[in-house]
C-alpha cells in the first residue's frame, strides 16, 4: 500500500508544483516542457515498444495520448491559472463521480440511486465553494471559469477511461505509459504554438524544481509506483485511496502555497469530498450486507 500512497501524494501535489512553475513560464509552456522532460526518460522504452505495436493500435494510441495528456493537462493547467490550487484539486477529486455519470449517459452503465444523491451533494458543494471563493482575491481566489476548465478535463478523462483500459490490456501498462507520454508530447506542440500567451521564460529555483517534479515525479514515477502497488493492494482499497487524493492536495495547498479556506469554502470542499468518498464506500458496504 505504501507505493500507492506515495503515488497519490505525488499526484495530489502536482497542481501545487504547477503554481510554483507559473512564476517562471506560461501554463501552456509548463505542460509542454513537462512532457518533453518526461519523454527523455521514457524514450528508450518507447523506441523498443513502438516497433512491436501494429498500425491499427497505433492510431488508437495517438488519440488516447491527445485526450489523456494534451487535452487533460492543458485544461487543468490553464484552469489552474485562474483559480486556487485547493479548488482545482477538489475539481479533480470529482473524477470518480464523473466516471459513473459518463458511464450512465454514454455507455449504458446504470447509475444507482446513491450516485444521484452524492452527485447532488457534490453539485451543492461546488456551488457553495465557488460562490464564496469568488469574493476572495489573490491566491485564495476561486474562479468559476477556472473550475469549469479543470472539471472539463475530468469529463474527458472519464469519457476515455474505458477505452484506455482496453488498450492498456492489449499493449501492457509499461508500454502504454511510455508510448502515450511520447505521443502526447507531440500532439501538444501545435496547441502550445497557438495557446501560449507569453513566451518569456524567467528561470528561478522554485520554478525549475517544480517543473522537474511534475515531469519526473508526477508524470513517470507516480504511475510506476501506482502500477507496482496494484499487484499487492486490493482494488477496493485502491478506490478508497483515490477518493482521498483531494485531501492531500488541499493540505499541500494550505501548507506550501499559504492558501486559506473560509468557512463556506471549507464547507463546499467537505461536501464534495464526502460525496466522492461516499460514492466509493457505500457500494462496497451494500454489497457486503447482501
Amino acid at each position: 500500500m505504501i507505493y500507492q500512497i506515495i503515488a497519490l501524494l505525488l499526484w495530489s501535489s502536482s497542481l501545487i508544483a504547477a503554481k510554483f512553475t507559473y512564476s517562471m513560464m506560461d501554463p501552456v509552456l509548463v505542460v509542454q516542457m513537462r512532457l518533453i522532460i518526461a519523454t527523455i526518460f521514457v524514450l528508450p522504452l518507447f523506441l523498443r515498444r513502438w516497433k512491436k505495436i501494429d498500425k491499427p493500435m497505433r492510431k488508437q494510441l495517438w488519440w488516447l495520448a491527445f485526450f489523456n495528456y494534451t487535452a487533460v493537462f492543458l485544461l487543468q493547467f490553464i484552469g489552474l491559472k485562474y483559480t486556487s490550487a485547493a479548488s482545482a484539486v477538489t475539481m479533480i477529486g470529482l473524477e470518480p463521480l464523473l466516471v459513473v455519470f459518463v458511464g450512465h449517459f454514454f455507455f449504458k452503465d446504470q447509475a444507482e440511486w446513491f450516485h444521484w444523491l452524492f452527485g447532488a451533494i457534490a453539485f451543492l458543494g461546488v456551488a457553495v465553494m465557488i460562490n464564496d471563493g469568488q469574493h476572495n482575491e489573490g491566491i485564495n481566489e476561486i474562479s468559476l471559469f477556472g473550475c469549469l476548465l479543470v472539471l472539463s478535463a475530468g469529463v474527458i478523462f472519464a469519457s476515455v477511461l474505458r477505452w484506455t483500459r482496453s488498450v492498456v490490456a492489449k499493449v501492457s501498462t509499461q508500454a502504454y505509459t511510455a508510448v502515450s507520454i511520447v505521443l502526447g508530447t507531440l500532439t501538444t506542440i501545435p496547441f502550445t504554438l497557438i495557446l501560449t500567451e507569453n513566451w518569456e521564460v524567467n528561470l528561478n529555483g522554485y520554478g525549475i524544481a517544480g517543473l522537474f517534479y511534475l515531469a519526473v515525479g508526477c508524470s513517470w514515477l507516480a504511475y510506476w509506483l501506482w502500477n507496482k502497488g496494484l499487484n499487492s493492494v486490493d482494488a477496493n482499497l485502491s478506490g478508497i485511496l483515490v477518493s482521498l487524493e483531494p485531501l492531500f492536495g488541499i493540505l499541500f495547498a494550505v501548507l506550501l502555497l499559504g492558501e486559506t479556506l473560509s468557512f463556506s469554502t471549507a464547507l463546499g470542499i467537505t461536501l464534495i469530498m464526502f460525496a466522492t468518498l461516499g460514492s466509493t464506500l457505500l457500494p462496497k458496504f451494500l454489497k457486503k450486507s447482501v
